[in-house]
């Protein structure tokens, strides 16, 4: 792939700029901060968010092979290794099942997504067949069961992943909009529609959908239909705003939208080579959905800052600070820079 290709050099120069503001390198230990300003807790560290950090490194070591990356991606794992006293876990399985998918991204610490992929089975509830957010939780959400679903269909359990995919379909799928609902506490459900829940769905139907894409009689092909069909909602959802995610501000949910656009891409991607107009209509809409919003992060960004929220200009205070949001627009840069890569290659 040519590094220096427009999409290429977009998500180097994000790549670029969360290095350099965020992380802290310590010998051969590495992380990074919560906020590029010392004002706003500088040294709080945020698992989830590595997660996310490892997620993307991987990407673009895909995308632009280099030696200082890998050394890079090495050190945060031994950071993540330290900060975890070497459990590489938490209470929160949402939090742990998106490493997992980390981990299986960038091909290292077997050991501990191994250890992740057990405790996510272990965790599954026997009668409703779906995982708690945390421990002890009562609130089923999902955060976890489709990131959850990815991770078991990813280390060969198949079973447990279909079953975590079908409670989300048949509990949290909108049947006005198509869209996926948050979760399920003590029976009633939780309506709010958050653009990572759509990009986790996606994804959980394409792992479990992989045999049927060269083969539509197989019965997994009702796993790729849903996944052509979520991306048609996500469209009509986000048609109002000419295609551009909802930002929900800085914190976690300045990664949301960055979490579905990679997902897309992965539809956009395989959905390419699967065959007839179904998957091929889902593929270019997901296609014509990362490239828009990765297009507008890019002309709304202020320097190398970029915004939460894709339908405004990026403005360097609050939110737009916040490590979470520079990930959030990098891992839409990469998505965009993976389906470029796609078409040229």
């Amino acid at each position: 792939m040519d590094a220096g290709s427009p999409a290429q050099r977009r998500a180097a120069a994000a790549e670029a700029a969360v290095t350099e503001r965020f992380l802290h390198r310590y010998g051969p230990v590495a992380w990074a901060h919560a906020s590029a300003s010392e004002a706003t807790g500088a040294r709080t560290w945020h698992y989830w968010w590595h997660a996310h950090l490892l997620h993307v490194l991987a990407d673009a070591e895909t995308h632009r092979p280099d030696v200082r990356r890998r050394r890079l991606i090495r050190r945060i794992g031994r950071g993540v290794t330290v900060r975890t006293i070497g459990r590489w876990t938490t209470p929160f399985y949402d939090d742990i099942a998106w490493m997992g998918l980390a981990l299986a991204r960038a091909d290292r610490h077997p050991r501990a997504l191994r250890r992740i992929s057990k405790r996510l089975r272990r965790a599954i509830d026997p009668d409703l067949g779906a995982l708690p957010w945390a421990v002890g939780s009562e609130l089923y959400n999902a955060p976890a069961n489709s990131p959850g679903s990815m991770v078991l269909g990813l280390t060969g359990h198949p079973v447990d992943a279909a079953r975590l995919d079908a409670w989300v379909a048949s509990t949290l799928d909108d049947p006005e909009t198509g869209l996926v609902r948050d979760g399920v506490e003590h029976g009633v459900v939780r309506s709010e529609l958050w653009t990572y829940n759509q990009g986790a769905a996606i994804g959980s139907a394409l792992v479990l959908g992989a045999p049927a894409l060269a083969e539509p009689a197989d019965p997994a092909w009702t796993h790729v239909e849903r996944a052509c069909a979520l991306v048609h909602a996500v469209e009509r959802w986000c048609a109002p705003d000419d295609g551009l995610f909802p930002g929900v501000g800085g914190g976690d949910g300045g990664l949301f939208a960055g979490i579905l656009a990679r997902y897309l891409a992965v539809a956009a991607r395989e959905l390419a080579a699967a065959p007839g107009p179904v998957a091929d209509a889902a593929a270019d809409t997901a296609r014509r959905l990362v490239d828009r919003n990765a297009e507008a992060l890019w002309q709304g960004r202020h320097g190398t800052l970029f915004a939460a929220d894709a339908r405004r200009p990026a403005r360097p205070e609050d939110d737009d600070l916040d490590l979470s949001v520079q990930l959030g627009a990098w891992i839409t840069l990469e998505a965009a820079a993976d389906l470029e890569r796609a078409v040229t290659s």
